[in-house]
């Protein structure tokens, strides 16, 4: 029969609308998706369970078996190894303690380079030198003054004189031990300390000196710090230069030094 005398319609190639149930018929002629076999997780189980097996078993026969081992074969009754060579490394030899001390105290000099310079001769003309000062040669007593307030106007040092603003006081910026330190750096190695003086300056000693002048508001003036001794010492116990640790004698200060008065 030709396709001009077929009564059905033809959904691919003819317009209009298909009837409810030969769009039912179209889908069930349509095959199922597949659906998961739950075999396949059976048999991934497996594998995995048989894996687990395999590293247990070859961990078991590797510790209980000498197949892996061949050292028997190469190395010889009695054989001791030797020690294994050093890289550089060792006991690390400790410091004197006054070299740790120096250091730390180079440390904060470095902020007083601008003006005394790292040579310790100061700038000619604006700021004196620290190196051949006879205040530095002097006690600790009005040393630690000059870094706890500063000292203004008018100073002879080394023989030659100064004026200018003055020194800024370092006693609320640093630490007891921080000015201790960089006095004994500037003391060791600017000064000239007589015979038996290590030029040591301890944290306890300038704990000494802001119990006495740290309450001051104001600079000194030279004629002020002139009141004090300038062999003056500040009280405290001598160190020893390896650990420390106290010595067993003491460096003798005033037992009440008078404090200039404040302004």
């Amino acid at each position: 029969m030709s396709e001009e005398n077929s009564t059905e319609p033809n959904l691919d190639y003819q317009g209009g609308r298909p009837a409810v149930r030969e769009a039912h018929d179209a889908v069930r002629r349509e095959k199922p998706d597949p659906v998961a076999d739950s075999s396949n997780k059976v048999l991934i189980s497996r594998v995995v369970v048989a894996g687990v097996i395999l590293v247990a078993a070859s961990l078991y026969f590797n510790a209980y078996s000498n197949t892996f081992d061949r050292s028997d074969e190469f190395i010889h009754p009695g054989y001791v190894a030797a020690p294994r060579p050093s890289l550089g490394g060792g006991p690390v030899e400790e410091k004197p303690w006054i070299e740790t001390w120096m250091a730390d105290g180079k440390k904060v000099y470095n902020s007083c380079t601008g003006c005394h310079q790292a040579s310790g001769m100061g700038t000619p003309g604006l700021f004196p030198p620290l190196k051949g000062s006879e205040w530095v040669n002097g006690g600790t007593e009005r040393l630690s003054m000059i870094v706890l307030n500063g000292v203004t106007g008018p100073i002879e040092v080394a023989g030659a004189s100064y004026n200018n603003p003055g020194m800024t006081p370092w006693g609320k910026l640093l630490s007891d031990e921080k000015l201790a330190q960089v006095l004994t750096y500037i003391r060791r190695n600017f000064g000239e300390m007589p015979d038996g003086k290590s030029g040591v300056v301890t944290t306890a000693m300038m704990k000494v000196a802001r119990e006495r002048h740290g309450d001051r508001a104001t600079q000194w003036t030279v004629a002020e710090m002139e009141s004090v001794s300038a062999d003056a010492e500040l009280p405290g116990e001598e160190v020893d230069l390896n650990t420390g640790e106290s010595a067993g004698g003491s460096v003798e200060g005033a037992e009440s030094a008078e404090s200039p008065e404040s302004e």
